[in-house]
């Protein structure tokens, strides 16, 4: 895997594959002053078949988003063979708990061998993880960034209760609070970083469950 050199990738090529991630689409259609900053950023990989992304028992600050090809989240280490667990897709972010989490990457994530070549972005967390410190990005773009980590765990512990709906994360998740005040506003912002924090915590505490089918996001 290497970083793409950014004179031999004009910005409005990279433009175009990063618009394909929500939350990057999302930010361009709202302040492209605030794309501008992410793409500035930002760091592009090319990987081939085999590499591997993103290792068991790394400890990096980076938040990942595959822009082309497909990746495999692959069994632990110590388990027999390389059991491919789930895929990721492009458009799909990864890395997510380990960051929100503060803890060492739980799998790891190797470019899927039936794909030619891999495209991918990341970010360094650490541009979002304090919330009440002065940021080169906006509110907004903040918001929009909370916005993306909630949903995607969200979303990863729905597909996990509709396969297991009597798993005992399913009643806490039902307790986790919605966000009902002013949109826009720091007080949303505040509530979407602990969400995410809250979330993250369920999700693992599934994982860590005996595996019966859900759908598993461990890095």
């Amino acid at each position: 895997m290497k970083l793409v050199n950014r004179s031999d990738w004009p910005d409005e090529r990279i433009k175009g594959l990063l618009a394909g991630v929500p939350f990057f689409n999302e930010v361009l259609r709202a302040d492209a002053e605030q794309f501008q900053l992410l793409l500035d950023h930002a760091e592009v990989l090319l990987a081939q078949p085999g590499d591997v992304v993103m290792r068991q028992g790394d400890d990096d600050s980076y938040l990942y988003f595959l822009l082309r090809g497909q990746l495999g989240v692959m069994a632990e280490q110590g388990e027999a063979g390389s059991q491919v667990l789930n895929y990721i897709s492009p458009g799909e972010v990864f890395g997510t708990l380990a960051m929100l989490r503060g803890t060492p990457r739980t799998a790891t994530i190797c470019v899927d061998d039936a794909a030619r070549e891999a495209v991918l972005a990341r970010i360094d967390f650490s541009l979002f993880s304090n919330i009440q410190a002065v940021s080169v990005f906006s509110l907004g773009t903040r918001l929009s960034f909370y916005k993306m980590l909630v949903h995607n765990i969200r979303w990863t512990l729905e597909v996990n209760r509709m396969q297991e709906p009597d798993h005992p994360v399913v009643s806490l998740l039902r307790k986790v609070p919605l966000y009902a005040g002013p949109k826009g506003t720091q007080d949303e912002l505040d509530a979407l970083h602990q969400q995410a924090h809250v979330l993250a915590d369920l999700l693992c505490q599934w994982n860590e469950s005996p595996p019966a089918g859900g759908n598993m996001q461990l890095t």
